[in-house]
């Protein structure tokens, strides 16, 4: 019996079999009722907290349960040339993404470009890099923009491990590059190790997801700021508020991130108590649905090869459930209009 029929006998189908295929048409269209009901039915921001608690939560559960797996997994999903474990970029409207024909890595390039050009940036700056994954950000600045100075800091033992073989290979583009690598908590690591009063800009890309207090993160990113600093947010947002979706503990975000928040675009737009918001953008959520169902397929396309030496049976219906219910509970629905990405631009207020 080969693997995907005994997967099969568990409940566990394949990408691009009927009945994963059938499942995920009916999962998006019950969603996609759901959030349009629920849309007619307006809520208040104020209950949705952004100054309790500490700036990041679970951030240990977070790594063990997810983050710090085993290197060979991501390797075998992500795109080969960033290792970026953020949304690709496909396009403005759904026709658009729907009908390109980029792959995940010129995909993953067009999202790097975009923000670059969003966030300003010219090429002589220093910048600090906010849960910055397996160094995709910096991969891309290194090779465009190779006077930059950048520090960059992640929680993930996994990510820092790939990061410092990229600076020490000859034939990666960090290995030349002026990178600064913390292992550590954004919120743990002392100011004056990261830098305080240093930054031209700080960005966080795919990190404000997993931040539990907005005012203490602010407040501790304009410290790092220079006088007329700025900073960019990229982070999965949702267009309406749903305060009743917003605490992992209750949503199948928790399942797979620990402490995890959606935030509404409206709540990321009022943080001006240490900023100003300068412009702001809304990313359809159908460029996340492509970048998953990429990831999605290229999972199970070296299941051979991850089965069973990195990954168990189980291992396989955490992984699959991750792709299948994002895609259809949060960017499927509604031609990706409930749920998708946020960019932000905010300036220091001195």
């Amino acid at each position: 019996m080969n693997l995907e029929n005994h997967l099969q006998q568990t409940g566990i189908f394949s990408y691009g079999s009927d009945e994963l295929r059938l499942y995920e048409e009916r999962l998006t269209r019950y969603f996609t009722r759901e959030y349009q009901r629920l849309v007619k039915r307006p809520l208040s921001k104020s209950a949705i907290p952004t100054r309790e608690g500490p700036m990041w939560d679970e951030t240990t559960a977070l790594m063990e349960q997810h983050f710090d797996s085993d290197f060979a997994l991501f390797q075998a999903f992500l795109d080969s040339r960033f290792m970026a474990y953020t949304m690709a970029y496909y396009g403005e409207e759904p026709a658009q993404i729907l009908q390109s024909d980029a792959t995940l890595e010129a995909a993953e390039s067009a999202k790097f470009d975009l923000i670059c050009k969003r966030a300003g940036i010219r090429g002589d700056e220093r910048i600090f890099n906010i849960g910055c994954g397996f160094g995709p950000l910096e991969t891309y600045l290194s090779e465009h923009f190779p006077a930059l100075e950048i520090t960059s800091i992640t929680p993930s033992r996994v990510q820092a491990e790939f990061i410092r073989r990229c600076i020490g290979n000859p034939s990666h583009p960090l290995y030349k590059s002026s990178l600064r690598l913390i292992e550590g908590d954004f919120g743990d690591v002392p100011l004056d190790i990261l830098g305080a009063g240093e930054y031209d800009l700080v960005t966080a890309i795919g990190a404000f997801e997993h931040v539990n207090n907005l005012y203490a993160a602010f407040q501790r990113i304009h410290s790092l700021l220079k006088p007329l600093g700025k900073a960019f947010l990229h982070l999965i947002v949702s267009n309406p508020v749903f305060p009743q979706y917003h605490d992992s503990r209750n949503t199948l975000i928790g399942r797979f991130f620990p402490g995890g928040h959606i935030w509404p675009v409206g709540i990321i737009k009022e943080q001006t108590d240490f900023f100003c918001l300068d412009r702001h953008w809304y990313l359809n959520g159908l460029n996340y649905w492509r970048t998953l169902e990429a990831w999605h397929q290229r999972f199970w396309l070296n299941i051979d090869r991850l089965y069973p030496k990195v990954i168990s049976v189980d291992d396989i219906r955490y992984w699959n459930d991750y792709f299948v219910l994002c895609k259809v509970v949060l960017f499927a629905p509604c031609e990706g209009e409930i749920y998708g990405n946020g960019h932000f631009l905010f300036s220091r207020q001195d």
